[in-house]
């Protein structure tokens, strides 16, 4: 059986002489009650490095995209490395005040309707005498974010992974990071947010998610977008298995019709690594039962996450610009007149935001069965 397969949410499949078959969706049994995004829906991502770095690869933001074709749905990555819920990271030239002032206008400046939050990495490294005030600077980050009433996800930090010497034993820490997990958890039920438990749910994977035990790998973050589409109910636990049963559906009988709800998110190259699950369609008729390994051509789905990227670059540009201090700091006497090219980035942004408008739409493709001779 030859199979010429392109990505697709539209699938008409040409047999020669096959039995007939219908479209049956199983439904599988979904991780999380769901917690869809609306259209018009402006997410706004919050955090330390993880959501910082996020932003090279756009997994998780792909992934989101990628179930809403038909909406209207824009990402602000506001991550910033090494950062805190007190803002530390954010004070530049100034005090922690400033930080967590600056943290706190540009989330409202952005009205967000559903915030990602993932702070607790920096602060665990304080150990259990830190989680009292790690714990009321989340309320407080909270409480300032409250005006938006946007709905609100939690993340927890990650267990760190041992990658073997020279590089330490993480064993303590990540005892700490459990409890700062377990507090966010705590908070989360408390405010009646959503809770993702990164540190469990990417905690028995086979293949090494980082790169020095802390920051994700290209493939962590691929991995991670998978849990957290499992985390908010937006994909089943083991995978996007799509079962076909054998019987007639069409007045054709040369034809049957599969219909793929998004494009899959294919994972980055990595040596031995499993293939994603997502691909692979399973018919049946009878007795014999045979699986169609789609292994289509993501390049539409990469265009996509590369269109995501770049828009992320721009809007990076846009609100942390090089040479910050000379346009609007301290030194703006010296360069301040440059500051009115930085709302030039704008048009940029919306134009990527049209690319990525276009390429969330999955498109049809035919795919063709010839019949093996038989013997």
């Amino acid at each position: 059986m030859l199979l010429r397969t392109l990505i697709g949410s539209v699938v008409i499949v040409k047999s020669l002489y096959l039995p007939l078959f219908a479209l049956v969706f199983v439904p599988l049994l979904r991780a999380e009650e769901a917690f869809p995004l609306r259209d018009g829906d402006r997410v706004v991502l919050v955090g330390s490095t993880l959501i910082e770095r996020e932003q090279r690869y756009g997994y998780w933001e792909t992934a989101l995209t990628r179930h809403y074709p038909n909406k209207s749905i824009t990402f602000r990555n506001l991550g910033w490395s090494g950062d805190t819920v007190f803002g530390d990271a954010r004070a530049g030239f100034g005090t922690q005040a400033d930080g967590f002032r600056h943290l706190k206008d540009h989330v409202l400046a952005l009205k967000p309707t559903v915030l990602i939050l993932g702070y607790g990495t920096n602060e665990s490294f304080e150990g259990p005498k830190g989680l009292p005030r790690f714990v009321k600077g989340l309320e407080t980050l909270l409480d300032a974010f409250a005006p938006t009433k946007a709905r609100i996800v939690l993340l927890s930090p990650l267990r760190q992974e041992y990658l073997g010497r020279p590089l330490p034993d993480p064993a303590e820490n990540n005892k700490n990071l459990r409890l700062y997990a377990d507090a966010i958890r705590d908070v989360a039920k408390k405010r009646g947010h959503r809770f993702v438990d990164l540190y469990d749910l990417l905690g028995n994977e086979k293949h090494n998610l980082t790169e020095d035990g802390i920051h994700l790998t290209a493939w962590g973050y691929w991995r991670s977008a998978v849990v957290l589409e499992c985390a908010l109910g937006l994909r089943e636990a083991d995978g996007d298995h799509q079962r076909v049963q054998g019987v007639k559906i069409t007045d054709n009988p040369r034809q049957i019709r599969v219909t793929a709800n998004r494009l899959p998110l294919p994972p980055p190259p990595q040596e031995g690594a499993p293939r994603d699950s997502c691909c692979v369609i399973s018919l049946s008729n009878g007795s014999r039962q045979s699986v169609l390994d789609l292994d289509p051509d993501l390049a539409q789905v990469e265009k996509l996450r590369q269109a995501i990227i770049a828009k992320n670059r721009l809007y990076f540009y846009r609100w942390r610009p090089e040479n910050e201090t000379y346009l609007f700091g301290f030194r703006k006497h010296e360069q301040g007149q440059n500051a009115r090219e930085i709302p030039q980035f704008d048009p940029l942004i919306a134009e990527k935001e049209k690319e990525i408008a276009q390429l969330r739409v999955p498109m049809p493709h035919v795919y063709e069965l010839k019949a093996e001779k038989k013997p």
